[in-house]
């Protein structure tokens, strides 16, 4: 199979599990330190920065979410059409950095500050080796005991 055939598959026909979590940005530096993660899921009520493309330098809060484009209207970005009515506009999420987060949903939070298993495995190699530097001192002790005794 074609590599556009398989990109089109994964992209088109995936299902709602996969298209919501397609729906991300990556965080601003403080939330980065803060969550220790690099992107998060786009939430109603998110407040955005655009970084390309037209409208770049918008910020404000996301008012609705598109999955089937994987994009989100902004509230106050509107467009006019000839017949005088406003349309929002959708920008992709992939043009997007998330400046503040929208934390009414406790599930949310649990998940942001979940530590990723990259981190929990460095932390279990530290711990393995402050263990073994406190044994290797406690058998540095004993021995010095015991040549000091004879």
């Amino acid at each position: 199979m074609k590599p556009t055939k398989m990109r089109n598959k994964q992209i088109y026909r995936a299902l709602h599990q996969v298209t919501n979590k397609q729906i991300c940005a990556t965080l601003s530096k403080d939330l980065r330190k803060k969550y220790s993660r690099r992107n998060a899921r786009i939430m109603i009520d998110d407040t955005v920065k655009v970084i390309r493309g037209e409208y770049k330098g918008i910020t404000g809060k996301v008012s609705k979410i598109s999955t089937e484009n994987n994009s989100i209207a902004i509230e106050g970005n509107k467009k006019e059409k000839l017949k005088g009515d406003k349309i929002d506009i959708y920008i992709h999420t992939t043009n997007v950095i998330i400046t503040a987060l929208n934390t009414d949903d406790k599930w949310r939070l649990k998940i942001l500050e979940k530590k990723s298993k990259s981190k929990i495995k460095s932390m279990k190699e530290e711990s393995k080796k402050k263990e073994e530097n406190k044994k290797k001192e406690g058998t540095k002790k004993a021995d010095k005991k015991k040549n000091g005794d004879k």
